[in-house]
């Protein structure tokens, strides 16, 4: 009888002092390995707290935000779609959720996502942003314009909005609208090497040759490799 006691003694106690661990306690040392940048270990920590309470919203967040930095994109879909059925409030797991679901190819439940991270955070530029990127991914451009315009009405600074804007501006046709959003980035950005290319394509696109080689030089002028490849087709 002793030894039978002491058998299940021995086989019960790692489990006992797992148990008496606290979730919230194991999300703590979690998040400072993940601060360490020790993402992997964090994940162990989070597995412990996450199977004491399995709908530890925050814990799913974080191990989610982990796996979708590692490139894990499903997983890590699986685990914020698990937060926000625990917590529907929660913006930030709403706001990946929608990136992640676009980086595995689930565009339509990225737009969903990311829309409902607007309902809870209308002033968000960055989901306004992104949700505007999966739009023109699928080729919604109309949709996703309206989006940057509203990005943009939130934060006027927001370089690559105006910058993406312009882009899909160009694409459509409306190079004068194209080139009013690149100068913005000017503005903004000087040095931007990337945009100056943009305008002499748009440039081009319109038949104003005299800008668009102008534009080329411009982005040589700032180091760009691609633009002294491109400057034959644009200074002819």
């Amino acid at each position: 009888m002793k030894t039978y006691i002491s058998i299940f003694l021995f086989f019960s106690l790692p489990f006992f002092a797992f148990s008496q661990e606290n979730a919230v306690d194991l999300y703590r040392i979690a998040l400072a390995k993940s601060k360490l940048g020790n993402s992997d270990a964090a994940i162990i920590e989070l597995n412990k707290a996450i199977l004491l309470r399995g709908n530890y919203d925050s814990a799913l967040y974080l191990r989610g935000s982990l796996r979708f930095h590692n490139g894990e994109y499903k997983n890590a879909s699986r685990d914020l779609e698990k937060a926000v059925k625990s917590n529907p409030a929660y913006f930030d797991a709403w706001f990946l959720l929608g990136l992640s679901r676009a980086q595995h190819g689930d565009y339509l439940g990225s737009v969903k996502a990311l829309s409902k991270s607007i309902e809870l955070s209308s002033s968000n530029s960055k989901a306004w942003y992104n949700r505007a990127l999966v739009k023109a991914f699928i080729g919604e451009y109309p949709d996703a314009i309206k989006d940057l315009d509203q990005a943009l009405i939130l934060n006027p600074s927001y370089t690559q909005a105006w910058y993406s804007r312009g882009y899909w501006k160009d694409v459509n046709g409306d190079y004068d609208g194209a080139m009013a959003d690149y100068k913005k980035v000017v503005e903004l950005e000087p040095q931007n090497r990337d945009v100056y290319i943009a305008m002499a394509t748009a440039c081009h696109l319109k038949g104003d040759h005299e800008s668009a080689c102008a534009d080329i030089n411009k982005a040589i002028d700032l180091g760009s490799l691609l633009a002294q490849e491109l400057k034959e087709k644009f200074c002819k």
